[in-house]
């Protein structure tokens, strides 16, 4: 056993060096990842979008419109911008890109009210733009029925009705809503606690299958095997241990960032958070060695692994409830530990539910820890023989007779 631990601080100590000296390892261990925490959570550092222009088409020019047209310019996530002539004109504003949505108040629309017609407030708003029409949506129908029931109840209250009679015919039913764990619809909460995540498994995963596949490519695959004692699982253990003390370190940064500074809510203890990025890191380092063990050229590898950590962003279920998929994707988005996280997140540290409600979760980032056991021998044969470097075959002329030299095993 003593044997085994200096084997591994004898690779530990040597990835180190490799770590040191490289200019990449720096970029992909420390400033892009650093860049990329720090620009997302500066770039919501507001929560959610706010003064999102539009223009209010007001064919009506009363007492009522203007009222109606100050009331919905105050509100939190539009600011109204531009008062078109006509629909026409906002319509080709919209177009230009130049807003994002427009209200029409409609002519007669105070004598209307007065004489107890309907009239009727028209909305266009730009759902391509589905983030920002469905803010705006939600804001402007809130504040619209908030001004209609405000109509009807001075209409009713100038007829001799009390208040609460009034109320009770006007609004026969009170509905109240409850937004849990995040109130305040922050995209902070919503995104970057997912976005992030996401963007470190493509760090933790590509560097793993570097470190790994530089060895093979440069044929100093051997030399590690032997500081190593020759044992594989030493090998993987020794090189991947400063990656992960690295990775945790950034995982925590990434936490202090978001619960400290941003004030995301952290309904759990600093144990069960540790826990769950620890295994969040591990869990893609497994995902790592599996996929260089498949495929022991690094190029081929890397873009296997790039291709695999870009699908997490679909199939985790952050862009797309995966409920909602066909069942083959319910499946496969189990295939990512990004998904298990997430889960963690949402139940555990932004619910604040009791830890059995996600011990499923847990218990699926532990299973992706089995994985390297799977290509534990292809790699050591690679490891060894270093026959799946980049065959030069490949780039000579047909006509060339040139004999490749083969190094003994």
């Amino acid at each position: 056993m003593k044997n085994i631990h200096k084997a591994i601080l004898r690779v530990s100590n040597r990835e180190v060096q490799r770590i040191a000296a490289g200019r990449t390892y720096w970029l992909s261990l420390l400033v892009f990842p650093l860049i990329t925490i720090l620009f997302f959570a500066s770039l919501f550092s507001q929560g959610v979008p706010t003064k999102m222009p539009i223009a209010i088409v007001d064919l009506d020019h009363t007492a009522l419109s203007r009222k109606y047209s100050r009331a919905i310019d105050v509100t939190q996530l539009s600011e109204v911008t531009q008062y078109p002539a006509s629909a026409a004109d906002a319509m080709s504003q919209l177009r230009s890109g130049k807003i994002y949505g427009f209200v029409v108040l409609p002519s007669n629309m105070q004598s209307d009210v007065i004489s107890g017609r309907q009239p009727q407030i028209s909305f266009y708003y730009h759902n391509s733009l589905l983030i920002a029409g469905g803010l705006m949506q939600n804001d402007l129908m809130v504040i619209l029925n908030t001004l209609s029931v405000g109509t009807n109840l001075q209409k009713h209250l100038a007829m001799g009705q009390t208040e609460m009679a009034s109320m009770a015919e006007i609004q026969p039913i009170q509905v109240q809503t409850h937004q849990l764990f995040n109130p305040t619809s922050s995209y902070m909460i919503y995104v970057v606690t997912i976005v992030l995540p996401i963007m470190m498994q493509l760090f933790i995963l590509m560097m793993t299958i570097y470190a790994i596949g530089i060895e093979i490519k440069e044929k100093s695959s051997r030399l590690w095997f032997r500081e190593a004692d020759k044992s594989i699982l030493v090998a993987i253990t020794g090189k991947l241990l400063p990656y992960t003390l690295i990775f945790m370190i950034l995982m925590m940064f990434q936490n202090m960032v978001l619960y400290r500074i941003v004030q995301v809510p952290m309904n759990t203890s600093m144990g069960w958070m540790i826990l769950g990025s620890l295994l969040f890191v591990l869990s893609y380092q497994a995902i790592g060695i599996l996929i260089i063990g498949l495929l022991p050229v690094m190029r081929h590898a890397l873009n296997l692994g790039a291709f695999y950590g870009i699908l997490a962003l679909t199939l985790c279920g952050f862009s797309f409830p995966v409920e909602s998929m066909p069942a083959v994707f319910r499946l496969w988005a189990e295939a990512f530990p990004v998904r298990h996280f997430m889960h963690i997140f949402q139940g555990q540290v932004l619910a604040g539910f009791e830890p059995r409600y996600v011990i499923s979760s847990y218990i699926g980032l532990l299973v992706f820890l089995i994985l390297p056991f799977i290509v534990l021998s292809r790699l050591k044969g690679a490891v060894i023989y270093q026959q799946f470097t980049e065959d030069i075959r490949e780039k000579l002329p047909v006509s060339t007779n040139v004999t490749i030299p083969t190094e003994a095993s």
